[in-house]
């Protein structure tokens, strides 16, 4: 069955492959399948998600909290973050909205990460402002360029989203932690 065919232990670029690039961020597709791989559902606010940055925000974890004990959670451990944001709030343009998947691991070398995603979308990243990112469209398992986006005007994004799926993906160090991060602009 699709929905159980990695593990919730899995390493965390397979991690977001299965659950963010091969659902196509959609959503309920992304919460039911970390679901069906063991992953435990925890209340969005209890990892500062209130809904006022992220709508309908939703948090998995890799393991059951309950088993932490002393030792806090283990090595392996990741957390799944989903949800949306209004293109309004992001862009300052309305009709618009970023679906939004991420999987944050403890454990994570940004720099092998980065080639891994590079090498898995075959298409070169874009640099700005000192951050790495790649933005695509893709056809089935082909992936495309579409960094000449980025030179557009915000209010051609409502255009844009009607026309075609357009990916925003990278990595988010923080903290020790690594986010790999992978959004699509939708109309809303």
């Amino acid at each position: 069955m699709w929905l159980a065919a990695f593990p919730a232990r899995a390493e965390p670029f397979q991690t977001w492959v299965d659950l963010c690039l091969e659902t196509n961020v959609d959503l309920d597709a992304v919460g039911a399948k970390a679901k069906a791989a063991g992953w435990t559902a925890i209340p969005a606010a209890e990892v500062g998600l209130d809904g006022s940055e992220i709508r309908a925000p939703a948090a998995y974890m890799n393991v059951d909290p309950a088993t932490f004990g002393d030792k806090g959670p283990p090595a392996d451990f990741q957390m799944l973050i989903t949800g949306s944001g209004d293109g309004e709030d992001t862009f300052g343009i309305a009709g618009v909205r970023m679906d939004l998947c991420t999987v944050i691991a403890m454990n994570g070398d940004t720099e092998e990460l980065q080639a891994r995603m590079r090498d898995r979308l075959g298409i070169a990243p874009v640099n700005l402002d000192g951050e790495t990112f790649w933005v695509f469209s893709r056809n089935g398992s082909r992936f495309r360029s579409e960094s000449d986006l980025l030179d557009l005007d915000a209010a051609d994004l409502p255009r844009i989203a009607r026309e075609k799926k357009v990916y925003l993906g990278g990595l988010v160090p923080e903290d020790g932690a690594v986010g790999l991060v992978l959004a699509i602009l939708r109309p809303d």
